[in-house]
């Protein structure tokens, strides 16, 4: 079980004075560890440990031994940022004495939740390269003491309190599933790489990305993978931020970005470290690697299209968050999946990269996909299906099939995700209905509503026996802006190669 030392100031805690008889109401310390509580229970599974000195030292206990046994025993350390904070002795003594239980590693063990705005100079080395939660709201230009505090008087005042201890609570508990180890000893080495080892850049995210970040970092380094920069490095605040990211990007060869509605903090003379991540990644994909056999630097991109750590369940366009945060290149591999099918998506690109340039005399599509095509159909016509992408394979595409069993949930999330990475849809209509035709087709003109970043290469019908006056109609008068290509195929006794040239010469025009 994880424990969590909770790090404040007791004036962070003070209830106001004169509250009128009957009205509820509790210190801002207070409230945070009964809310965090609450929000480890719902999310269920094992629950971390929030340790605090109010309820853990006993009236004869000696109080600076307590605070060091805690410390010694926790794997996280909380602090309930403020100038009160700053300026209270004891809470910088918990900060010296958490760095020297955990030595390097510590400064990725320290959470910042602010309760007020605290200058950058004023914070303790420490904490400086940190971004947190923040429980308050500052307008641009306006400075320390004009927050707009989500929680006064001892109430919440903002609905946004409620988002930003949900978030809070995701990360120390993702932490717990993360790091399930002895609490009393430190944390096992990780296994060195392996001298063919390769190397990943993981953009250092916004505080609303922290827990995907720790998840993609994790699954990279379980596979043998080195990220850069490291999951415990800083990239600095001052004018040499730029410069640590382009010797990041220079080892990698491939670049990995995560997008929620935060652009983090902001180095000096420079954009936002999300937006200026992506920029120099982009400057890096011009730029040739100096090991020829290695496939193109480009980027890959999380953009979720659920954001459920920003708690309002709201869809977006993945394509338009990028947007928000930088240009769109050609070569950006996009994901709006949720997180679990983009470490899948990840993985496979890394691994697609290494086919790619394992034989060069062979014939291998420039980018992953552009080969694909998706043969779509109901379960009455598989086997119909099933002869198509084996003609299709044979002119040297990639035939896709959906799959047919399993949670209705994860088939059409499967089916979307092939309809965002094929470049051509081929539907197949024998057996089924004349309705499933024209809502496929439909849904293929709103090709922006699909997660995809381009227009299908080829979107193509093929009619095959048996033969009816409904897809005669079809084939005489397509819908243009649905279907490309349209085969009747109703009257053909056999179907080969040739009969599906229009297809496929369609599917290659893309490459």
């Amino acid at each position: 079980m994880t424990q969590i030392f909770l790090s404040y100031a007791r004036d962070d805690d003070l209830l106001p004075p004169n509250l009128p008889p009957g009205k509820q109401a509790s210190g801002f310390v207070t409230a945070l560890h009964n809310q965090l509580l609450y929000e480890f229970r719902n999310l269920g599974g094992e629950r971390p440990e929030l340790w605090r000195d109010v309820h853990g030292i006993d009236r004869g206990d000696q109080f600076a031994n307590v605070i060091e046994t805690q410390i010694e025993q926790s794997d996280l350390l909380l602090v309930v940022l403020s100038l009160n904070w700053i300026k209270r002795e004891w809470c910088l003594r918990e900060l010296q004495a958490f760095e020297k239980r955990w030595g390097a590693e510590a400064r990725q063990r320290i959470v910042i939740l602010s309760k007020r705005a605290v200058p950058l100079e004023l914070r303790p080395p420490l904490l400086q390269g940190q971004e947190g939660y923040d429980f308050f709201f500052l307008e641009p230009r306006a400075q320390a003491g004009q927050e707009q505090q989500y929680f006064d008087r001892g109430v919440v005042i903002d609905d946004r309190y409620y988002d930003q201890v949900t978030n809070l609570a995701r990360y120390l508990s993702c932490f717990n599933d993360r790091r399930s180890r002895v609490r009393t000893a430190p944390a096992a080495a990780k296994p060195a790489p392996t001298a063919h080892a390769r190397t990943v850049f993981v953009a250092k995210p916004a505080a609303d990305m922290r827990a995907a970040y720790a998840r993609v970092v994790e699954e990279l380094e379980g596979r043998n993978f080195i990220v850069t920069p490291g999951a415990h490095e800083e990239i600095p605040h001052d004018g040499g931020a730029a410069g640590m990211i382009d010797a990041s990007l220079a080892r990698a060869e491939l670049a990995v970005h995560l997008l929620g509605e935060k652009a983090g903090y902001t180095p000096e003379d420079e954009e936002p470290i999300a937006k200026l991540q992506l920029a120099r990644a982009g400057q890096r994909t011009q730029k040739p690697h100096s090991d020829e056999t290695r496939a193109p630097f480009h980027r890959v991109i999380w953009a979720p299209r659920i954001l459920t750590e920003a708690g309002s369940g709201e869809e977006r366009d993945s394509t338009a968050v990028l947007a928000r945060f930088d240009q769109h290149l050609p070569t950006d591999k996009i994901v709006g999946e949720n997180l679990s099918k983009f470490v899948d998506f990840m993985i496979q690109r890394l691994d697609d990269m290494v086919i790619m340039h394992a034989a060069p005399s062979a014939e291998m599509p420039a980018e992953d996909g552009e080969r694909a095509v998706y043969v779509y159909h109901r379960p009455e016509d598989q086997d119909h299906a099933l002869e198509l992408a084996k003609l299709l394979q044979s002119e040297n595409l990639e035939p896709r099939l959906p799959a047919l069993e399993g949670d209705p949930a994860e088939l059409a999330a499967l089916h979307r995700q092939e309809l965002q990475n094929c470049a051509s849809v081929v539907l197949c209509w024998a057996n089924t209905s004349e309705v499933w035709v024209k809502a496929t087709s439909r849904e293929l003109a709103k090709w922006r509503d699909l997660g995809r970043t381009e227009k299908f290469a080829c979107r193509a019908v093929v009619a095959l026996p048996p033969p009816g006056q409904r897809k005669l109609v079809l084939s005489n008068f397509p819908p243009r802006n649905e279907i490309d290509v349209v085969l009747d195929l109703t009257q053909a006794d056999t179907i080969d190669r040739s009969t599906l040239d229009p297809v496929v010469q369609a599917s290659r025009a893309s490459q």
